[in-house]
């Protein structure tokens, strides 16, 4: 069996056989901590604005290979409308009646189920295995691990995601041949989300704008896995540049800042808090003096069932205005929010908007009042009350929910004390903003 850094070495072959780099500064690491990453080799240095990798775009993989030359479909990468080499598409009924993010994974499923004939094998033999998913991501964790998240956002979310899996695999194997259901099984469906979930990127962060028109979907309604470029690990704080060159159809991660050698060289996921981490990639990142990731996710009754945790509201570990709530300032939708009233200044603006919308009924007086207003307390003393209250019941409860949730026994595994980790930050973010809350209220 070939040991990590020979399947890492046949990936970049396979990159740069196809016009695609490493920068030769960069080499890739693997090691127990982070796996695969990226890290600057002894005695070199990584300067600001240098390319990191190059990803020829037809090395990526996506809805797009599942279609691309199908007759059924407009969209060809090949400027002559070339249909596919090995001929083998998946039946037409299931392409259009399926979504394009469950196509996409399906189609990683059959290059998996090819093995070494698929022509991304080099790319896939890198990736976790189907047989190591329990230990990726929460929503494939055992039963017993995903129990130390009860009580959290997380757990919910997890509920949420299972759900959906089980409906999307049940209507997409449904639409194919009944020769298919023995190697495209839901394990390996299961495997495919987490992949996508875990490794790929926005088209619309990478993939030229010319290609949206020959589409039969929205862009983003899919993501894409690009090889190698994947390998670089996440920090909110890394500065970097996603580029894509529309004339030689290559995409590149670019570095903002400098490296000296020996330090691992990191991409940027985004704004995610850590129970967004958690869930899509299987990490959160620590409490640090100058930064922290540690929010609490609140719906509101204008959206209950809202199943993205995108669409919610954050509470903070610290207050917003705090130079380590990166994410947090990032969210506000205001930057003067951040000149709020103490007992709001744990708390995202769009919540206190909302529920002062909900409490005045969101009339003329709604209208006329600017967010600036509310954050800053210039509104009728009864409505800041009722805004006061809602906000400690609603964290009190939430508080009490991962209180009463306590796991009655120590952790065996690392996904236990993943789970740890995160509850106890989530039970930190509650009390910090009710003590800001009540104290705010002096």
């Amino acid at each position: 069996m070939a040991t990590a850094a020979e399947r890492y070495d046949a990936l970049l072959r396979w990159v740069e056989d196809g016009g695609g780099s490493l920068n030769p500064a960069v080499e890739i690491y693997h090691d127990e901590t982070t796996k695969g990453s990226f890290r600057v080799k002894e005695s070199c240095s990584l300067g600001v604005d240098e390319v990191i990798v190059t990803l020829p775009l037809f090395k990526s993989l996506s809805y797009l290979d599942a279609i691309d030359g199908h007759p059924d479909f407009a969209f060809s990468s090949s400027p002559n409308n070339l249909k596919r080499e090995d001929g083998t598409y998946f039946p037409t009924e299931f392409l259009k009646r399926t979504p394009p993010h469950v196509v996409g994974r399906f189609f990683l499923m059959k290059e998996y189920i090819l093995g070494p004939k698929s022509k991304w094998w080099a790319y896939i033999r890198t990736l976790p295995q189907p047989e190591h998913m329990s230990n990726i991501l929460p929503a494939m964790w055992p039963s017993d691990d995903i129990e130390f998240l009860r009580g959290t956002n997380a757990f919910d979310a997890i509920q949420d995601i299972k759900s959906t899996l089980k409906k999307e695999y049940k209507h997409a194997v449904k639409l194919l041949p009944e020769s298919y259901h023995l190697e495209y099984s839901r394990p390996l469906y299961h495997w495919a989300y987490s992949i996508f979930t875990s490794r790929s990127f926005r088209p619309s962060l990478i993939v030229p704008a010319g290609t949206s028109p020959s589409l039969p979907c929205e862009l983003d309604d899919f993501s894409v896995l690009l090889p190698l470029y994947d390998i670089g690990n996440h920090s909110p704080l890394a500065k970097i540049a996603w580029t894509t060159d529309e004339r030689t159809q290559a995409c590149a991660l670019r570095s903002r800042q400098t490296y000296s050698a020996g330090e691992q060289v990191f991409n940027n996921y985004g704004m995610k808090t850590n129970v967004e981490l958690l869930l899509g990639y299987g990490f959160i990142l620590p409490e640090q003096d100058n930064l922290h990731n540690d929010y609490v996710h609140i719906k509101t009754k204008a959206d209950p069932d809202a199943g993205d945790l995108a669409a919610t509201h954050v509470v903070s570990l610290r207050p917003m205005a705090h130079r380590s709530s990166l994410v947090g300032r990032s969210r506000l939708l205001s930057a003067d929010s951040m000149g709020c009233l103490p007992c709001f200044s744990h708390i995202q603006d769009t919540l206190i908007a909302a529920l002062y919308e909900s409490i005045t009924g969101g009339g003329e007086e709604t209208n006329n009042t600017s967010l600036n207003d509310i954050m800053r307390g210039d509104i009728p003393g009864d409505v800041l009350r009722k805004i006061v209250d809602t906000l400690g019941s609603k964290l009190s409860i939430d508080l009490e929910d991962v209180e009463a949730n306590e796991p009655e026994y120590e952790a065996a595994n690392r996904n236990q004390q993943l789970a740890i980790d995160y509850r106890e930050q989530c039970r930190k973010v509650l009390e910090n903003a009710l003590r800001s809350l009540l104290a705010g209220e002096g």
